[in-house]
This record gives C-alpha cells, sequence and structure tokens, in this order.
C-alpha cells in the first residue's frame, strides 16, 4: 500500500509538470532582482533614493558639526571633548566615526559602488530615455560629491570607477591612494559629465532633493575654491604648517597644476557663470529694505525655516516620518521647554555678532559690557537665544513656573540678604533650574536658527529642509575669489550687496588683508551651523589661532536687586527692579585645542590592515 502511494504521487507531479515548468524557475517572488533594476524606471529610481538617503539627516543630526567647530558645544559630550581636543587617532575618530558625520569612508566608498552601478548599466536599460538621462546625470552628480567629501577630509584617496565584486581578483582591491590632484580631476570630470546630462534639469521641473544644472555648477565652485585655497598650495601650507610641510607624500595632499592666481581665476568664473544665470535661484534679500532690526531679525529667522529661491541642493524633511531632521527642535530647544539643548552657541560666535551701526562687539567696552544683547546685527537676533529673549509660552506644567515665555540662563538675586550669586535662584534654562536641568546649556545660550516648534511645543516634529548648497555660497566664493585676486573693488561691491540685506553699513577699506577678515567672519555668520564652517576653518588655515577652536567660553548671567528693593517671589525681568551682570567664563567640559594633524582625518588603521597600500595621512604614525 505504501508502495502504490508513492507511486501515484509520483504520477501526479509527472502530470503536473507536463503541464507547467515554472517549478524550475528559481527566480525570487518575493526580492527583485538586480537585472530588474535596469527594466523599470521606478526600481532605478528607487535605488537612486538608496543612494540620496546616504545624506541621512543632513546637517539635523541630534549631534551637528557645528559642536566639531568654533561654533557650538554639544551639551552632552559624547566623542566631542576627545576630537575637538585634537584626539583623533588612527583607531579612533571621535564623532567623525559617526554616520552624523557624513565622514565615513566605508558608507562613502559603498555610495560610490552605487553610482559606478547606474554609470555602467544605464545606458542598457530598457526604460525611457529621458528617464535614463537624468538617473546618469545624477550618479555622476553624486559620484563627485561623494568623492570630493573625501578628499576634503582625507586628501588623496583611492579612485574605484567600476562595481567591484566579491568574486574579483583580492588583489584588485589593493588600490593606492590617488595624488589630490588627480582626484579633483576625477571630480570635475565627473562634474562635466553630470552638467551634460542634467543640462535641462531646473529647480522648477525637478523633483525637491533631487540634482539639477544648477547643483552641479555649484559644486563646481565649491570644488574649485577649495582647490585654490591655502590648504592645497604646497608653498603656502608649508610656511604655515611644518607637519605638513615635512610629509613625504605632498602629492595626497597638494593641488599641483596652474598658478595660485590660475586657480582662483577659475573659481571665479565658475562662479560668475552660475550667479550670471542663477536658473531660477536667487540671492536673500530677508524682506527687502526699511526694516527695523527687529523686522529684518525676524526675517532671517523666517527664511530658514520654509523653501527658498537660494536653496540648490537640500535634503528636505517632514513631519510624518521619524527622522531626525524633524526634530531640531527638540534636539537643541532649551532645556525649559522640555527640550534637549543639544547644540549650544559657544561665546566666540556670539561676540563675532556686530553692532547694530556695523561696528565690532567688544567686551572692554563698558557700554557693550553692560548690556552685550542690546544694539547688535539682526544677524544675532535671528540665530542666538539668550538670557531675556522673549520666546513662546513655555508647556503648562513649566509656565506654572515661569509664565513669561522668556529665555532664562541667568541667575537671579531675589533676597536682598543673599550677596553670594551661586545662590542666587536660577533661571527655567539653567543646569540648576526648574526645567529638565540635565539637558540645560553650559555655554548660557540656546540655538534659535532652524527652531520652530510645532504648536508651540518643541517636543513636536517640525518639516524642515537642510540647504547642503546655496546660491548664496557661490555668492560668498565669487567675493573670496575676488579678495584673493587683487580685485578689491568688486569684492566690495558684492559684499556690501550683502551686507545692505542684512542692515549693515558698506565696508570701505582698501587693505586686502583687513577684508579678507572682515569677509571671513560674514561668511562665518551667514552659514552658521550649515556645515560650512568646519570646512573653512581648516583650507584657510587659520584653525590654531582661533579663540573658540582652542578654548571654550560661555557666560554667567546674574541679576541683583536694586537699591531699596525688597525681596521678590520670583523673577520676571523687569529692568526697574533688577541690574544686570555679565562675565565671560572658562568652560572645563573640553580641552579644546587645534592641532595640525586635525586639518586632515587618518587613514583607518582596519582599512590600512586591509589595503597596505594605503598611506597615512601626517601626524598619525606614518
Amino acid at each position: 500500500m505504501k508502495k502504490a502511494n508513492i507511486l501515484y504521487l509520483l504520477t501526479a507531479i509527472l502530470l503536473t509538470s507536463s503541464c507547467s515548468t515554472d517549478f524550475l524557475n528559481t527566480k525570487s517572488q518575493t526580492e527583485i532582482m538586480a537585472e530588474d533594476i535596469w527594466k523599470e524606471k521606478s526600481l532605478a529610481e528607487a535605488y537612486m533614493y538608496d543612494i540620496y538617503f546616504a545624506f541621512q539627516d543632513a546637517g539635523f543630526t541630534e549631534e551637528l558639526q557645528a559642536s566639531a567647530c568654533d561654533e557650538a558645544m554639544f551639551t552632552h559630550g559624547r566623542e566631542f571633548p576627545e576630537t575637538n581636543a585634537g584626539a583623533v587617532t588612527d583607531v579612533n575618530l571621535g564623532w567623525f566615526s559617526k554616520t552624523q558625520s557624513g565622514h565615513q569612508w566605508q558608507r562613502l566608498y559603498l555610495n560610490i559602488r552605487s553610482c559606478n552601478d547606474f554609470i555602467e548599466n544605464l545606458d542598457n536599460a530598457t526604460f525611457a530615455e529621458d528617464a535614463r538621462v537624468q538617473l546618469k546625470g545624477e550618479a555622476y552628480f553624486l559620484r563627485a560629491y561623494f568623492l570630493h567629501r573625501l578628499t576634503r577630509a582625507f586628501g588623496g584617496v583611492p579612485i574605484q570607477l567600476r562595481v567591484t565584486q566579491l568574486t574579483d581578483d583580492p588583489e584588485s582591491f589593493l588600490i593606492p591612494r590617488s595624488s589630490y590632484t588627480d582626484c579633483i580631476k576625477q571630480v570635475l570630470s565627473d562634474i562635466d559629465n553630470a552638467a551634460e546630462y542634467l543640462k535641462d534639469r531646473t529647480f522648477a521641473n525637478t523633483q525637491k532633493g533631487r540634482a539639477t544644472l544648477a547643483a552641479v555648477k555649484a559644486l563646481r565652485v565649491r570644488v574649485l575654491t577649495d582647490v585654490a585655497s591655502d590648504l592645497h598650495d604646497q608653498p603656502t601650507a608649508s610656511a604655515k604648517s611644518s607637519l605638513l610641510g615635512s610629509y613625504a607624500h605632498p602629492e595626497l595632499l597638494f593641488y599641483t597644476e596652474g598658478s595660485r592666481t590660475e586657480r582662483w581665476q577659475a573659481a571665479k568664473a565658475a562662479a560668475k557663470d552660475l550667479l550670471d544665470n542663477p536658473m531660477g535661484h536667487a540671492i536673500p534679500t530677508y524682506g527687502g529694505s526699511g526694516l527695523s532690526t527687529e523686522e529684518k531679525a525676524q526675517a532671517i529667522w523666517k527664511f530658514f525655516l520654509t523653501e527658498s529661491a537660494d536653496n540648490i541642493f537640500s535634503r528636505y524633511f517632514i513631519d510624518t516620518k521619524d527622522e531626525s531632521g524633524t526634530k531640531m527642535p527638540i534636539f537643541n530647544g532649551p532645556s525649559g521647554y522640555h527640550a534637549w539643548g543639544g547644540n549650544t552657541p559657544i561665546q566666540d560666535l556670539v561676540d563675532a555678532y556686530a553692532m547694530e551701526d556695523g561696528s565690532k562687539f567688544n567686551w572692554n567696552d563698558p557700554q557693550h559690557a553692560a548690556a552685550p544683547y542690546s544694539n547688535r546685527e539682526p544677524r544675532f537676533y535671528a540665530t542666538i537665544m539668550y538670557d531675556g529673549m522673549q520666546w513662546i509660552q513655555r508647556p503648562s506644567d513649566f509656565a506654572a513656573i515661569e509664565p513669561t515665555g522668556k529665555i532664562q540662563t541667568g541667575y537671579y538675586q531675589l533676597d536682598p540678604s543673599i550677596t553670594d550669586d551661586s545662590k542666587f535662584f536660577p533661571g527655567m534654562d539653567t543646569r540648576a533650574g526648574g526645567g529638565e536641568n540635565w539637558n540645560a546649556t553650559y555655554t548660557g545660550y540656546y540655538l534659535k536658527k532652524y527652531i520652530n516648534p510645532a504648536d508651540g511645543d518643541h517636543r513636536n516634529k517640525i518639516n524642515a529642509i537642510f540647504p547642503f548648497i546655496r546660491l548664496s555660497e557661490i555668492y560668498f566664493d565669487y567675493i573670496e575669489a575676488c579678495i584673493e585676486l587683487g580685485e578689491l573693488d568688486e569684492a566690495k561691491k558684492y559684499l556690501n550687496e550683502y551686507r545692505a540685506n542684512v542692515n549693515l553699513p558698506a565696508i570701505t577699506t582698501n587693505d586686502q588683508n583687513e577684508l579678507r577678515k572682515i569677509y571671513q567672519n560674514e561668511r562665518r555668520l551667514e552659514f552658521t551651523y550649515e556645515e560650512i564652517r568646519y570646512w573653512d576653518v581648516r583650507r584657510w588655515m587659520i584653525a590654531p589661532e582661533l579663540p573658540g577652536l582652542n578654548s571654550l567660553k560661555g557666560i554667567r548671567v546674574t541679576a541683583t536687586l536694586k537699591p531699596s528693593i525688597g525681596a521678590r517671589s520670583k523673577y520676571d525681568a523687569d529692568p526697574t527692579v533688577w541690574d544686570m551682570h555679565y562675565k565671560v567664563i572658562d568652560l572645563n567640559n573640553e580641552g579644546r585645542q587645534f592641532v595640525d594633524k586635525c586639518y586632515y582625518l587618518p587613514m583607518m588603521r582596519n582599512e590600512c590592515n586591509s589595503n597596505p597600500n594605503l598611506i597615512q595621512n601626517p601626524g598619525y604614525g606614518e
């Protein structure tokens, strides 16, 4: 009986197979095969979106690049103290080893491989040509973007232009570092190809967040500006840093083609090309002329919360998705609003903002020192939260304690008999205050730029846009090139147009060095918290002399009762009751110092062990 059942089963199988051979098809019904990507536009686009996702939360992560330079301090420490102390090594990149930093070697090369995949296969794709052209242009653009990011962090790196497979000869993976010059040539070649494939792509006819011709041209300007800068000119860099000057492999750090004048001319020409034809993009006027300081500050603050023609290449976040980019208000808002106070402005940044009349802020000026938050330029009020600033109503539980909605980062005398300011009443947003004080600022400030709590609650997610490249950057690159070429009148023309848009008077100096310093400060303030300053201080090679990279300072704010004023039950910032006092203080949370090896990051030791052809960067035990 058992034998008969088996024969019956085999017969049934044979009869079934005579009608269909599907069971012989081993193709997965639940997974997409690699070859299918090039048959369907939707699959290819999904693959491309995955490459774009390499940008992840862009500049809106919990831990911001601003805290790795002289813009901010990360309240919660983590890897930033060692990073900012110059303690980065080939086995410990500190913060730069994290995904948030955007510097991960392995991740960048993984995405370059994906770009190579597109470039190799799109010509044989079977979907519509217009989609193939756009995707190929994007692949070239993104490969250029990622390779350029690698050169910024490491100098010359291995150039991999094909799709590698696990079955490849192991020796083929042991690619040595190419020279910095060759890497830049490859980046520019990819940019040229991207420009050709994306020549009809504008902000108006392209999906948000995807590359356009303007983005390609803007990347070219950024690359050429880097190339022309001090860090990549061997004589200049060697004079400024003995470590770089004595490096045995200068070809990995320096650009060797053309004179510096020719390099700056190339950067200037590329910038002017885009400025003359911005393809629908525009420089912001921040509300135009005729605005008061308060109105201008409000216009600047609102500008960074919404879409703008200034944004050339951006990452978009929507509040229905659980992404870090939607959480800037809770990541960086004041502790007295149930927020985490993460990346707080340091005193050096605060002091960089000018007075309302354009003069420098100066702690040695008694009027400035007595009221450091009065009569400052509009960008200060658009960017910095400071003690006494009017903000939004606090959540109901904290509003019961502090109902005014003013930022409280100071310590306030409530009883005239208590004169020791260490015993003064702590403000709601201090580390001893009534808010979530474990999240409170050490520096005495909070970030206002990009912070716009949805429905008045920092805990709610928001829609947000992080700009990777703005037309304003190209505008500034043009000014910089003009300064370095000695074309000071042209530089001042453009710089003063910008300054007029932020209610500042025109610059009149004819001294190149002075104009350069003014420009560098203007650029610092315009692009605060936009992941530009970190690179600027390196390519200018000014990091060793910057206070905010070699020390860490904040503010101690106290309020004392005026004579004859009796005890008060709570602090309400009434200027007729309290006198304000401000003292710049040293913070010991970080031992900041810039060391010359930190102009570049090291090759990770595990990468060097895997590829003995990799040469280590200077200062890391090469």
